[in-house]
Parts: C-alpha cells; sequence; structure tokens
C-alpha cells in the first residue's frame, strides 16, 4: 500500500536524504547547438565539415583518420566551446528550441529542492558561464510556483547565493587547469571528470557531516549522469575501486543517458559491499 506524504512531511523525508547530482551539460542537460569545426578528407582535399556533440560523439574515433580538427588546431575547432557569449547564446537557444536533453528534469528538480549539484563537462568555458547558463535555465524554463518552491526550500538564501555555492567543472578551461594541474585538461576529458567528480563527492561528503548526529539523517546519496558511454563507463570504474572505498557510506547512482530514445534512463546502484 502507498502512503501519501503530505508536502511538508515529504520537504522534512527529503531534508534527511541528502542528495547530490553531477550532470554532464550537452545532450544531457540540454542538446546545444553548438558545433565544433573540423574537416573531411575528401580525395587529396579537407573540406570543412560542423558537427553536433552527438554526432562528434559516435565519430571522434575517425578524427586522425576520415577526419581532422579545422586546421589540426583544437582552439578553432572548439572556439564556440570556449566562448562565454555563445554559450549563454546557445542555452537560450536550445531552450526556446524546447530541445531539453534526457537529464533536464532531473536537473530542474535539484535546482527545486536546492540539492547540491555540479555541472562536469568538457568545455572549456569558463565556471562563471555555467553558472551564468544554469540562471537563464531558471529564469526561462521555471515556472512562478517552481521559482517560489525553490525560495522557499532555499530558506532565506538567494538564488545567486545558491548558485555561488555549487562546482562547475569545465575540464577543458583554463580554470580547471590552474586549479588541477596536470590532472586536468582536454587531452583526456574522460579522466578529468573522474577527478571533478572526486572533488565535488569530497565537498558534499564534508557538508553532510554536521548532520550524522541527527538520528532523523538517512545518510547521503551522489548521482553522476553523462550522455557519454565511456564517460558512464569510466565513472563506474572509478566509484566502484576509489569513491566506494574512501566514503563506504554514500550511496552511488551512475545514470546512462547515452541512448536519446530512452528517456527513462539507464541506472547503476554501486552500494558498498
Amino acid at each position: 500500500m502507498k502512503v501519501q506524504l503530505t508536502e511538508s512531511q515529504y520537504n522534512r523525508l527529503v531534508e534527511f536524504q541528502k542528495r547530490a547530482y553531477s550532470f554532464d551539460w550537452d545532450d544531457n542537460i540540454l542538446n546545444m547547438p553548438t558545433h565544433i569545426h573540423l574537416e573531411k578528407k575528401v580525395g587529396d582535399e579537407y573540406v570543412p565539415v560542423d558537427v553536433s556533440t552527438s554526432e562528434f560523439a559516435e565519430m571522434r574515433h575517425l578524427v586522425g583518420t576520415e577526419y581532422r580538427l579545422l586546421n589540426d588546431n583544437p582552439l578553432e575547432a572548439f572556439v564556440d566551446f570556449r566562448d562565454y557569449d555563445a554559450f549563454i547564446r546557445d542555452t537560450k537557444k536550445a531552450i526556446e528550441d524546447g530541445s531539453y536533453g534526457p537529464s533536464f528534469s532531473k536537473f530542474k528538480e535539484a535546482l527545486k529542492y536546492g540539492n547540491d549539484f555540479s555541472i562536469i563537462t568538457a568545455r572549456g568555458q569558463s565556471p562563471k558561464a555555467l553558472k551564468d547558463g544554469t540562471k537563464v535555465l531558471i529564469d526561462m524554463t521555471f515556472s512562478d510556483e517552481e521559482k517560489q518552491m525553490m525560495m522557499d526550500r532555499l530558506r532565506g538564501s538567494s538564488v545567486d547565493e545558491y548558485l555561488s555555492l555549487q562546482d562547475y567543472h569545465p575540464v577543458s578551461s583554463d580554470e580547471f587547469k590552474e586549479k588541477f594541474g596536470s590532472e586536468g585538461g582536454a587531452e583526456n576529458p574522460e579522466i578529468a571528470k573522474t577527478i571533478a567528480l572526486r572533488d565535488f563527492t569530497s565537498r558534499v561528503v564534508n557538508a553532510a557531516k554536521e548532520l550524522e548526529g541527527n538520528p532523523e539523517y538517512n545518510g547521503l546519496s551522489v548521482g553522476f549522469s553523462d550522455d557519454d558511454l565511456k564517460n558512464v563507463e569510466l565513472a563506474k570504474e572509478f566509484i566502484g575501486k576509489e569513491l566506494k572505498n574512501s566514503y563506504p557510506n554514500v550511496r552511488f547512482l551512475v545514470y546512462d543517458t547515452s541512448d536519446p530514445k530512452d528517456t527513462k534512463k539507464k541506472r547503476i546502484v554501486i552500494q558498498k559491499s
């Protein structure tokens, strides 16, 4: 038999089941119109071609054979993935077109309930661009009722204050390289994403310690969602081998959103042994 909770009872339950989420942005939260600039080999020549992030995920293994980066220069190929204005523009465009990714609803839910979150993306924009893009998403997609619900959960903090407390990890950015040194960078974004996940998990675990003395506290869960299967598999391995050992009492969940037709998402629950 299902138990129907009142809103106050539900809010109290959520209060002591601390939840934190890490989200990839492109093709996960929003299907961004940002393009990667490549050149395709046709005979003895190279012809410019632009591809979406989802297309690139499927054919990037061909870069170096059938394709190359524009002028063999990653700065030219990924220029729109480093520019602040391009990110805000493309975020607005995706929202206006209703081009929502499979984790869009879960991201809205995390925001409405004031959960801790991180954005972990291969992009090279600044963390400020990701924060401001999130504010654009709230302004453009939240109803008045949803905005009021969010404000109630924030308990006196402003939206800007809440967003400023969250983690934004564009792993190809200069800021990421400065923070993590040789560990970070665009050369191996899959590894860089696990570094960002470790940093985020450490923060939310430390923040949850203040709740441990409360008898109603039911523990912490940390979720990770990504549309790139390679990132998903590496995150699962990383959590199982490293994070689970470091944080045995944390419940980790990995959401595989690589199949755009599977809106239910595939969930992998990793529990302590």
